[in-house]
């Protein structure tokens, strides 16, 4: 027996608008929870941005049924055809004393000149370049995440290029003394660096910094004018408690203090 298709009530202007309001504050709350440690909230990041922007033949998205034709805002470094590195537009990396890990940078290191762009192009801007020249778009990154990688489901195989990056990351090995490691998932700092852009694009006056500790370093893996800054390293503020001579090097090279950095 054919089952009779049910009825549809269309929603109003308002309830998109409460409707919109959940979801900014659904991504807000996911931010603050991966900026307190629970990284994993970026899988639930790309399924709230998802919900706002992205339109399929099935779905609509809740930013384009409120008819709003939005300038995003992008914080990504572009790509340099002569760049022969691996390229993370959208992070960083912060070492710190006994740790190393990939970073949003949020507003601590705002691009010189804010970048409004529609959406089109910022959806799908490459921002990863593995070294074999594989990208992934913020696009890619969301949909992936939410549709295949634990977000709104979870798929028995991934994107390559995605599971690459998030099990090898950008081929950078760290070592703190407990053995050399792959530094992995720089998709999911990636992917608060997206939703940073989202509150700011729709929040007026959103802005929020990365808290770290005292001491080390933050690596830029963005380039800029051109040229490549693989190796442009931002001090953080000294910390108050001296070094030991024996102890690690805060630099994350895995020697001592006293045969790296304090020579």
């Amino acid at each position: 027996m054919r089952m009779k298709a049910k009825r549809k009530i269309q929603i109003s202007q308002n309830e998109l608008e409460n409707h919109l309001r959940e979801q900014i504050s659904f991504l807000e709350a996911s931010a603050n929870s991966f900026d307190a440690g629970m990284e994993e909230e970026a899988k639930r990041l790309a399924v709230t941005i998802r919900i706002l922007v992205h339109d399929t033949s099935y779905s609509y998205s809740l930013l384009g049924q409120m008819g709003k034709n939005l300038k995003f805002l992008d914080t990504s470094s572009d790509l340099d055809s002569k760049n022969i590195l691996a390229h993370g537009g959208l992070i960083s990396i912060l070492n710190e004393l006994h740790q190393t890990r990939y970073i949003a940078t949020l507003d601590n290191f705002p691009p010189s000149t804010v970048k409004l762009i529609d959406f089109d192009s910022w959806w799908n801007k490459p921002v990863f370049v593995d070294k074999q020249g594989r990208k992934l778009t913020r696009k890619d990154l969301i949909l992936t995440a939410a549709n295949q990688d634990g977000g709104a489901h979870v798929d028995p195989s991934l994107d390559e290029t995605y599971a690459n990056l998030s099990r090898k990351g950008l081929d950078l090995i760290v070592n703190h003394g407990a053995g050399a490691k792959i530094l992995d998932k720089p998709e999911r700092a990636a992917i608060r660096q997206i939703a940073h852009e989202v509150l700011k694009t729709l929040k007026p006056g959103y802005t929020k910094k990365l808290k770290y500790q005292t001491g080390g370093f933050i690596l830029d893996l963005k380039i800029k004018d051109g040229e490549e800054e693989q190796n442009d390293k931002r001090t953080l503020p000294k910390r108050k408690r001296k070094i030991g001579r024996n102890e690690p090097c805060p630099c994350g090279s895995g020697l001592k203090y006293k045969k790296c950095c304090g020579r």
